[in-house]
């Protein structure tokens, strides 16, 4: 008792709190995985893209929109950009409606892809990483930690919802000793690498519009990015249309340039978190 004494008076009457380190801040991540999201989507998307919370806590399973769980898993859908609506009203993104309701494989694979992008450090990790080589889980996880600010407590499920997203998206394969290994993007050697125009398919991969936005006639392509953040007066809108695939070293740029934006978008509206809070309270 007479040390804290000392170190008090020693501290000008601040108190030994003064001296205590701040806690660090840690990476936020969708907690649950865009595979389980995705079937969210499909189940929900059965009656329409524009629902109240209470509907949406139903196609969830839960009782009750007060519960954790159904925050936990609210907050993922936001990471991964594929609902939007504050209160009691909640629509799906475009990338959601390709999802929920599919016109074709390829069209899918695009829209999972673009979710996967929307995770900043789900995709750093990704980009980063070996591609077509067997990579330990653990390491995935230490590198979360060490490189990109991860809480180490929630190491194991970062690298589940990781390792589950990845594979949804296409972009990863587990193998028989549970190893991981990456996929470059385009890898899949089918539709994937081949224009639209000459995919059989039933007809063009289209996005249903948002409700109560206007779909401009002159916009060709299919929006294979879309990310729209909310600021104060109005909104930042991020989208690339086009009807050939991405080229893998577009991605990267398209990577930087959400980064950017999402400055922007801090720099415009500092008092309104942008993945903020709720991606800090999804990766606890």
């Amino acid at each position: 008792m007479a040390e804290t004494n000392l170190n008090e008076q020693g501290n000008g009457g601040q108190g030994a709190a003064s001296t205590a380190p701040r806690r660090k801040k840690t990476t936020g991540f969708p907690v649950v995985s865009l595979a389980e999201a995705a079937a969210i989507l499909k189940e929900a998307g059965k009656y329409g893209f524009d629902h109240s919370t209470a509907a949406f806590a139903t196609y969830m399973g839960h009782s009750t929109t007060n519960s954790g769980a159904f925050r936990q898993r609210l907050a993922a859908l936001r990471d991964w950009k594929l609902i939007a609506g504050r209160g009691d009203s909640l629509t799906m993104t475009d990338i959601a409606r390709v999802i929920a309701h599919p016109t074709d494989e390829v069209a899918e694979r695009r829209a999972f892809q673009a979710a996967f992008m929307n995770s900043p450090v789900f995709f750093k990790l990704y980009e980063s990483s070996a591609k077509g080589q067997p990579l330990t889980q653990g390491n995935l996880g230490s590198r979360a930690v060490l490189d990109f600010g991860v809480a180490a407590g929630s190491k194991d499920k970062f690298v589940q919802s990781f390792v589950d997203s990845a594979v949804a998206a296409g972009l990863a394969e587990v193998n028989d000793d549970g190893q991981v290994v990456l996929l470059p993007l385009g890898a899949e050697g089918d539709a994937a690498d081949t224009p639209v125009a000459e995919q059989q398919v039933d007809g063009p991969v289209a996005v249903p519009p948002m409700a109560g936005r206007t779909q401009s006639t002159t916009r060709q392509g299919t929006p294979v990015v879309h990310q729209v953040w909310e600021i104060e007066g109005g909104s930042i809108l991020f989208e690339v249309r086009t009807d050939k695939p991405l080229p893998a070293g577009a991605f990267v740029t398209v990577g930087q340039v959400v980064a950017s934006l999402e400055h922007l978008a801090e720099t415009l509206a500092p008092h309104v978190p942008v993945g903020g809070d709720e991606a800090e309270a999804s990766g606890a």
